[in-house]
């Protein structure tokens, strides 16, 4: 069974983390993650999405699973349910997001964070994105010659959500696989769709990468809006060029963070003051 590299990346943080119990901190990602996701929603989300959601960011939870973590939110009041349209966020769930993004700031701040990306070769995520910019900018180029006016309303409107998450300064993360995921979808390439869901779920996490990339002064978010004019006007050979540009660019970011963070961290059982 192949284990999602950001769930272990996420459980070394929560585990180092003094006064705190690792199942707690691993409720408390889900919890934040479906906030989240209700936060950025236009309209009411079902379990089945939710869950769905869940799975593609390394939180593999049963239906079961799902339903009791739904049904907590809603008793504490921080969720609502819309017949059987799905849940709504509420204004006391607005209050408890901002708080677990508070919390998660925080844990990043402390170093942990970087100490659990260092137990991950470089190498290995370097190759993942190799991978990714293979086949990624084929499909590029596939959506281009295929794309249909309602596929650049449906890619359209999962950039203008992540351009106001990154204009309130909050995380874009989830719609980093969306948007990826539409490409491929219009692709029409059911290989190349199958061959990339493998690549990007043994190892990386949209979660991690934002981070490295805000973190080495990137520009998050502009790389997509190029794959997106190229594949607007039709154009394999830019929206092929766009995509790789973009990994590229994921690329020199994750080399640049490794030589300007990871390296900096002192070694292990050597801390100042031991």
């Amino acid at each position: 069974m192949t284990i999602n590299w950001w769930e272990r990346c996420r459980s070394s943080v929560m585990s180092g983390l003094s006064g705190r119990v690792p199942m707690a901190q691993e409720f408390a990602e889900q919890e934040y993650f479906v906030l989240h996701l209700l936060s950025v929603s236009e309209e009411p989300l079902g379990a089945g999405s939710i869950r769905e959601e869940l799975a593609r960011n390394g939180m593999d939870l049963s239906e079961a699973s799902v339903g009791r973590l739904l049904r907590g939110l809603d008793r504490r009041g921080f969720t609502t349910r819309v017949g059987f349209q799905g849940r709504l966020l509420t204004p006391a769930g607005e209050e408890r997001l901002s708080n677990l993004q508070s919390e998660r700031e925080q844990i990043v701040s402390t170093g942990a964070f970087l100490e659990a990306v260092r137990s991950r070769e470089k190498e290995m995520l370097l190759e993942i994105l190799v991978a990714r910019r293979a086949i990624e900018r084929e499909m590029a180029a596939l959506a281009a010659g295929l794309r249909t006016e309602k596929d650049l309303a449906a890619l359209r409107k999962i950039l203008d959500r992540q351009n106001a998450l990154l204009a309130r300064g909050e995380p874009m993360a989830s719609t980093d696989p969306e948007f990826h995921e539409e490409v491929a979808r219009i692709s029409g390439n059911k290989v190349l769709q199958s061959a990339i869901e493998i690549i990007r779920r043994s190892g990386e996490g949209a979660s991690f990468f934002e981070y490295i990339r805000t973190k080495v002064g990137s520009q998050v978010g502009a790389d997509h809006e190029a794959v997106y004019e190229a594949i607007v006007d039709g154009d394999p050979e830019a929206a092929s060029a766009a995509m790789t540009r973009h990994i590229d660019n994921v690329i020199k970011d994750v080399r640049t963070y490794w030589k300007d963070h990871v390296r900096s961290l002192p070694a292990k059982g050597k801390r100042k003051g031991q």
